[in-house]
C-alpha cells in the first residue's frame, strides 16, 4: 500500500517542507485572530480572506477529469463566488499515480475532492488528512445543517475530529428494464421488497428465450458491500484485522451472492468479476431485467433503455432501512499553505446556493432540510424527467461504516471471495482465506 512505501518515494525535503506547511495552518489570516474570529466574528474574517489574493489547487479522484469537467462541476461556480481565487486544477489520468507525482515534485494541493470510497486512496495513502475542527470554529460553521450520516462518516474517519465537508451524496438504488418485464408479463419490482421477494422475482425473468439468455438481477457487489445495509465492516479500524468472517459480513456477502448462482444469471465472465460487462448488460445488451449500483449509474445508460427505479430491497430483520450515504467530499490537504482560503470553499459548496445548483442537476442535497430543494431536483436533467426520481436515495440511510487505509485492498479480496465461492467453494472458506490475504497486505503494507 501507499501508505507504507510513501517515505521511501519522497526526498526528506519534501516532508519537511509538508510537515512544515501542515503545522503552520497557512492562509492569509491577521496573525492575531483567535480560533473564534477574533473581535471581528467569524463572517467578517470570512469576508477578509476570501478577498485576498490566494491560488488553490485541486485533486480529485476521477479518472478522465478535465480541467473543463472540473470548471463545469465544481470551478466556475468557485470562482464566480470568490473572484480573487485562482483556481488550478490537476488531472488525474493513472490512478493515485498522479497524486504521488505531484506530491514528489514537490506540488502542494490545497483542496482534494474525493468519494469517501477513495478516501482511503488518496487522503489517507498519501498521509494527508488534516482535521478541520479549528476552522469550523474560527468562521462558525453550523454542521448542523449538514445530513447527519455524512458528518458522522468523517467523524469517524478522524476519530472525532473531521477532515472534509460533503458538496453532494449518492447511495445505491435498483434499476429496471421496463421493457422487459413487460416483454414478460412480469410485475414490475415495488417499493418496499424484501431480499428474498428480489430473488424470487430475479428468478423469474432469468430465462432463455429464441435462444439468448436473459438474466433477472446484476449487481455493482462491491459498492453494494461497501454500502451495506447491515453495517457490516470490511476492516476492523482499531486492530487493522479483516472482518470478513464476522457474522453480519457473512450475512452481507452470502445475501447479495446467493443471485450469482441463480441457474442463467451468473458473471458474464465466471472466473473474474467485472461491474462493467454486468453493466452493458443493462443498457447495451439490454438482457438484464434488473441492476443494482450506485444512484449515479443512470448518468452512463440515461435514455439508452426504457428504465425506472426504486429503492433497494430489505432485509426482512431490517425492514424500512436503506443502504449507506455515500458522498463526496471536499477535504483540506494537510500541506495547504491556505487552509483559511479553503475553508471558505469548503463551506460555500455546503451552502443553500451551491446545494441549489447541484441539486438541479440531479444530484442529491446534503442539506439536513431539503424541503425548499426537493421540487427543482433534476430539474435541469432530461433522461430524469418521468422517472421515480425519490427512490435514488433511501429514505433511511444505514449506519455507516469506517472506509479504512486498507479499503482498496479489501476490496479485491473481497471480489476474489465472490468467484472462488462462484466457482464452488464453500462461502466460510472463500471468506476465511480471503481474510488470512487481507491480513497479510494489511501487514505488509503497515511495514
Amino acid at each position: 500500500m501507499m501508505r507504507g512505501k510513501l517515505s521511501k518515494i519522497i526526498v526528506v525535503s519534501l516532508l519537511t517542507t509538508w510537515l512544515a506547511a501542515c503545522q503552520s495552518g497557512g492562509g492569509a489570516v491577521p496573525p492575531d485572530s483567535t480560533a473564534k474570529g477574533g473581535e471581528e466574528g467569524g463572517a467578517a474574517l470570512a469576508k477578509k480572506v476570501s478577498e485576498t489574493p490566494t491560488e488553490l489547487v485541486f485533486y480529485t479522484g476521477i479518472n478522465g477529469w478535465t480541467e473543463e469537467t472540473f470548471m463545469e462541476n465544481y470551478g466556475n461556480l468557485i470562482q464566480k463566488k470568490f473572484p480573487n481565487y485562482k483556481l488550478k486544477f490537476i488531472p488525474q489520468t493513472s490512478g493515485n499515480k498522479d497524486l504521488q507525482a505531484a506530491i514528489t515534485s514537490g506540488q502542494t494541493i490545497d483542496i482534494l475532492i474525493s468519494s469517501i470510497g477513495l478516501t482511503s486512496t488518496f487522503l489517507l495513502a498519501f498521509d494527508m488528512q488534516y482535521d478541520i475542527s479549528e476552522l469550523i470554529k474560527k468562521y462558525d460553521y453550523k454542521l448542523d445543517r449538514l445530513e447527519p450520516s455524512t458528518v458522522e462518516i468523517q467523524r469517524q474517519l478522524a476519530n472525532g475530529g473531521i477532515y472534509g465537508l460533503p458538496a453532494n451524496t449518492t447511495s445505491a438504488a435498483l434499476f429496471y428494464n421496463k421493457d422487459l418485464f413487460d416483454r414478460f408479463g412480469v410485475s414490475y419490482p415495488k417499493e418496499g421488497m424484501t431480499w428474498d421477494e428480489l430473488y424470487d422475482l430475479a428468478r423469474r425473468m432469468t430465462r432463455q428465450e429464441e435462444g439468448k439468455q436473459y438474466k433477472g438481477f446484476l449487481m455493482s457487489f462491491q459498492h453494494l458491500m461497501l454500502l451495506n445495509q447491515l453495517s457490516a465492516s470490511h476492516v476492523d479500524p482499531k486492530t487493522n484485522k479483516s472482518l470478513f468472517t464476522s457474522e453480519p459480513f457473512t450475512k452481507a456477502f452470502s445475501n447479495l451472492s446467493r443471485f450469482y448462482t441463480i441457474p442463467g444469471n451468473g458473471l458474464p465472465n465466471p472466473q473474474k468479476y467485472t461491474m462493467a460487462e454486468q453493466q452493458d448488460l443493462f443498457y447495451k445488451d439490454k438482457s438484464l431485467a434488473m441492476y443494482a449500483a450506485l444512484s449515479t449509474t443512470s448518468s452512463t445508460f440515461k435514455d439508452q433503455v426504457n428504465w425506472d427505479v426504486i429503492q433497494l430491497p430489505y432485509h426482512k430483520e431490517l425492514l424500512g432501512v436503506g443502504p449507506q450515504s455515500y458522498p463526496n467530499y471536499f477535504y483540506i490537504s494537510a500541506g495547504s499553505k491556505n487552509k483559511d482560503a479553503a475553508f471558505q470553499v469548503l463551506d460555500y459548496v455546503t451552502s443553500n446556493e451551491f446545494q441549489e445548483f447541484f441539486v438541479k442537476r440531479g444530484s442529491p442535497s446534503i442539506l439536513k432540510d431539503k424541503s425548499k430543494l426537493e421540487a427543482l431536483f433534476a430539474s435541469e436533467v432530461p433522461y430524469l424527467k418521468g422517472k421515480n426520481v425519490k427512490s435514488l436515495l433511501p429514505e433511511k440511510f444505514a449506519a455507516p461504516t469506517v472506509k479504512t487505509v486498507h479499503q482498496a485492498a479489501a476490496d479485491k479480496e473481497l471480489l476474489t471471495a465472490l468467484t472462488d465461492w462462484i466457482n464452488g467453494k464453500d462461502v466460510n472458506n472463500a471468506l476465511r482465506e480471503a481474510s488470512e490475504r487481507l491480513d497479510k497486505a494489511i501487514e505488509a503494507a503497515n511495514k
